[in-house]
């Protein structure tokens, strides 16, 4: 059995006249009489074989009918054409595993950003995930989680694990996933402040990058069910630390995620400058300074609400394209455990970094109450008074030496999808939770749309259907 070793690294450790290993996927294979050439790849990028048919004749027979989405193992030489592009000239080429059904369009055929082939790439996610735009996407997104970790571990966060079943919710029953576990009904994770809390009271500084849910039911662009939370929590931290750690954390790690994604944000197209999101170059302002400019300028949205999308995009475009903070939001549109603001109680010590280009959103911080009381009052404000006995060893940690502390919610799809400029958030998750795509529709599917021999004989002996 060959060993798996990526098509860059391969090429980038040999010498044109060496020889070399290359397995992967045939993307797209051309056949002329006396020779075959083949573009194989994987998702660090792709090389063309070529096979002669006076040096192989039974095997030029064997891969003259072969099909795109076959995966291949081969050796030959590395050699560089009369366009001083590199291929390898073959000498022994293996079938690993055949593709037989007509997938059409390919996956290399197409752009996997492109909406108008969204029915395709999301209806067969595990064929269209091979797409080199749609891995590029997952890849860059790896290098910036992977970035994040680095930053926090760099500045002495610990790395902590809170649970995805919990039986608290932070902004009401409506917006949370129930689940039933062990015969109790049970929520998934929207958020994990109330666990790091007590994890910031053992080690300080706590983050974590873990998933989170929420009964989404807009068909926003840029809303998801199913999505990654970047948290992180600090004991003696007020706003001010808060939003230089959200945007000191965000654009280091875009920084090295950029270093590191050059041939991803190459493939796609796209340029990330992260100078905006660097501390010191947004704008700052306060809900009551922002909803006055965007009343100005025609916003209906009432004083006490949150701002709305086009609120977002009236104040980035007023700016001229700027990233902006937002200071001290409604306390109505925020989660209870989060302080009031002093001087005015229908306001909270929160603040959101609000990216350009109607991105929105892009990162929360949150000061965190001590006082127990001012805690019990605004859960039964929001309305979960019945149900305060589950939120209450984490009212109870108020009386035991719970100091002034804030914390960072960042999401990180919601990040690559304004700053890579996506037509849809869905993009940057490989099966993506939204409403307009239902989990179980596979009930419903056509099980061989292809008019495949072989598949339809197994459908047939096995009775599916």
């Amino acid at each position: 059995m060959p060993k798996l070793e990526l098509i860059e690294e391969v090429i980038s450790k040999t010498d044109i006249g060496e020889k070399c290993s290359i397995n992967g996927r045939v993307m797209n294979m051309r056949k002329h009489k006396e020779r075959i050439f083949m573009d194989v790849g994987d998702y660090t990028g792709k090389i063309q074989l070529v096979l002669e048919k006076k040096d192989y004749p039974n095997l030029f027979e064997e891969f003259s009918a072969v099909t795109s989405g076959t995966y291949i193992s081969s050796e030959g030489t590395l050699v560089e054409n009369n366009r001083q592009t590199k291929e390898i000239k073959i000498d022994r080429l293996e079938i690993l595993a055949k593709s037989i059904l007509p997938v059409n369009p390919t996956p290399w055929q197409i752009n996997g950003l492109d909406p108008q082939h969204g029915s395709q790439v999301f209806g067969y996610p595990e064929f269209y995930l091979s797409n080199p735009q749609r891995a590029a996407v997952l890849r860059i997104k790896t290098n910036f989680i992977n970035a994040l970790h680095e930053y926090f571990q760099n500045n002495n966060f610990t790395l902590v694990e809170p649970p995805i079943i919990t039986n608290k919710t932070l902004y009401g029953k409506g917006n949370a996933i129930s689940a039933s576990v062990h015969g109790e009904d049970v929520f998934l994770s929207q958020c994990a402040t109330f666990e790091l809390e007590p994890l910031a009271m053992a080690f300080g500084k706590v983050y974590t990058i873990s998933p989170a849910f929420r009964n989404e039911p807009s068909g926003s662009k840029r809303h998801l069910s199913e999505y990654t939370h970047t948290k992180a929590e600090l004991l003696l931290a007020n706003l001010e630390d808060l939003m230089f750690l959200a945007g000191d954390s965000l654009h280091s790690s875009l920084v090295k995620t950029i270093e590191k994604s050059q041939r991803e944000l190459s493939l796609i197209g796209k340029e990330i400058n992260p100078d905006g999101i660097k501390p010191g170059n947004q704008e700052i302002m306060t809900y009551d300074e922002a909803l006055k400019i965007t009343k100005r300028k025609g916003s209906i949205t009432e004083h006490g609400n949150g701002l709305t999308r086009n609120d977002e995009i009236i104040l980035t475009e007023h700016l001229g394209q700027k990233y902006v903070w937002v200071q001290f939001p409604p306390f109505t549109s925020e989660g209870f455990p989060y302080k009031r603001h002093p001087e005015n109680p229908d306001l909270s010590m929160t603040c959101d970094l609000i990216a350009p280009h109607g991105a929105g959103e892009m990162v929360g911080v949150a000061e965190k109450i001590t006082d127990s009381e001012e805690l019990i009052k605004n859960i039964i404000e929001k309305g979960l008074k019945e149900d305060i006995k589950e939120y209450w060893n984490y009212i109870l940690l108020r009386h035991y030496g719970l100091p002034p502390h804030g914390g960072i919610g960042a999401a990180t799809e919601r990040i690559l999808y304004g700053l890579l400029e996506l037509d849809h958030i869905r993009l940057t998750k490989p099966w993506p939770r939204y409403p307009d795509r239902k989990i179980r529709a596979t009930r419903q599917m056509e099980l061989n749309p292809w008019k495949d021999n072989r598949l339809e004989e197994l459908i047939k002996k096995y009775e599916i259907g």
